[in-house]
């Protein structure tokens, strides 16, 4: 094999896991867990299948950390929906965010524009703080409706503070002191029943 060309992906089982690897002309060995879930290593050719299970037996608590990430975003578990879903998903959203961004908004000293729902893989919501509008992702049906007031008194600070700074934190803090718990629910699984 010429010296510029990697060798073809193998899928193998090493430290009881299955990694593609790849031998490459690169200095040190590269982990990364892929949008399916699967693990993926890039290796020097130097470098011994007994060096790269070690190396994976001492990533093994961040592998399984990016894992469950990935399974929990909102997007790819839920990329099966049919359209009668996800319209349920939108109706049933866009039935309670105008209610709950009326309560708020003189709570926290602020006025919406535009309300938007989508079908959004990977944010909750989303600000545009120079137009007021906001955009609500039509998967929240399918979590407890703390979820879905957590995400809109969230875009709603965002009217008065555009990043995540400790402004924006206090904010929250203040109008919704359990915000914390409900973003921990929205990164566990979603009910799949509606």
């Amino acid at each position: 094999m010429s010296k510029g060309r990697q060798a073809a992906p193998q899928l193998m089982d090493l430290a009881g896991m299955d990694v593609l690897l790849v031998r490459k002309n690169v200095k040190n060995i590269n982990l990364r867990v892929r949008r399916d879930g699967s693990v993926a290593v890039s290796a020097p050719r130097f470098v011994s299948l007994t060096e790269i299970e070690r190396f994976l037996e001492s990533k093994r608590a961040w592998i399984h950390r990016a894992q469950e990430r990935i399974a929990h975003e909102p997007g790819d578990a839920l990329e099966a929906a049919t359209p009668f879903q996800q319209k349920a998903w939108k109706e049933v959203v866009s039935a309670f965010v105008p209610a709950l961004v009326e309560k708020w908004e003189p709570i926290l000293g602020v006025k919406a524009g535009k309300l938007a729902y989508r079908n959004m893989k990977s944010r909750w919501g989303s600000c545009q703080p120079s137009t007021g509008r906001i955009c609500i992702n039509t998967r929240l049906a399918l979590y407890p409706p703390e979820c879905l007031e957590y995400v809109v008194v969230h875009e709603l600070c965002h009217l008065q503070e555009r990043g995540h700074g400790p402004g924006f934190y206090a904010l929250m803090d203040a109008a919704l002191p359990g915000w914390r718990e409900a973003r921990d629910r929205l990164k566990a699984p979603p009910m799949t029943h509606l």
